[in-house]
């Protein structure tokens, strides 16, 4: 077994920086922390992705049934983003937060991705 210390993973570390930090049934848990948005927007074709914002304010756009929606995750919270769900993480105020995403990644800078 390993401990890892997120804040001091990420403190060691450039802003922008995506670490991976646990192993976990053959996928990996990672952190991250950066300011500002997302040039791109990003979706998980085959499985869910989760999120937990340690420090700061994680904003998220999803693309929901042909809408953007816009939703705040401030400090201490967590959220899934479903499968086949285009979306865009932003943090203009800046954020801390660890991830877990198996699967593939599919990316579009596409203005409404398709």
């Amino acid at each position: 077994m390993e401990l890892t210390n997120i804040l001091t993973l990420l403190g060691a570390n450039p802003d922008g920086s995506f670490l991976e930090f646990a192993p976990f049934n053959g996928e990996s848990f990672g952190a991250c922390s950066f300011t500002g948005t997302s040039p791109v927007w990003e979706m998980h074709p085959d499985t869910d992705e989760f999120f937990y914002v340690i420090e700061g304010e994680v904003e998220i756009t999803l693309l929901e049934q042909g809408e953007s929606r816009h939703y705040i995750a401030p400090a201490g919270s967590s959220f899934v983003v479903p499968k086949g769900t285009w979306h865009k993480p932003g943090a203009p105020g800046g954020a801390k937060f660890f991830y877990f995403t198996p699967g593939e990644t599919l990316h579009s800078e596409d203005e409404v991705p398709g």
